[in-house]
């Protein structure tokens, strides 16, 4: 395989890899209509960097879960709530080749950080609900910035569609 063509696999594989995703599971047998009231739990988070791990980006992401689920009728109450709505993000660096030739091509660290959000039922200790979002931004503080749209965009995925 030519110089090139090994180049511009690695780049295609690379460009792949960047990309952000998400994944919605669910219990088939929860009864999503009976869940009326929820609390959001303190978040966690997993990082060296600074942007991630602080109560600041901790509550910002909160207040999206919390934002979200209102939208969707459901009332947030701190006593007795039928969910029970816990998160927590993970940040890790990751090393990419950015450039468009051999000659102008850099290594550059991104941040790729992992959001998972768990919704329980009250009493019991498995989720009837979780999102995962992996988003792959620059730096950490771009992150930072994202986490909350990431939450929104999960938590609007609620209640889960009836499978036919």
């Amino acid at each position: 395989m030519k110089p090139s063509a090994l180049l511009v696999a690695i780049m295609l594989v690379t460009a792949g890899l960047a990309a952000d995703s998400r994944r919605v599971e669910a219990d088939d047998k929860a009864d999503f209509s009976a869940f009326k009231t929820f609390i959001v739990r303190e978040g966690r988070a997993t990082s060296r960097k600074a942007e991630i791990d602080n109560s600041l980006t901790l509550q910002t992401i909160q207040q999206a879960i919390r934002e979200v689920l209102s939208s969707k009728g459901l009332k947030e109450t701190p006593d007795q709530p039928d969910l029970i709505v816990t998160f927590s993000v993970s940040e890790a660096p990751r090393r990419v080749v950015t450039g468009r030739g051999i000659r102008d091509m850099q290594a550059a660290s991104h941040s790729v950080g992992t959001l998972v959000i768990d919704m329980t039922r009250a009493g019991t200790s498995s989720p009837v609900w979780r999102g995962i979002y992996v988003d792959d931004e620059s730096n950490a503080a771009n992150l930072a910035k994202k986490l909350p749209k990431d939450a929104k965009t999960l938590v609007s995925a609620y209640p889960p569609k009836k499978k036919r």
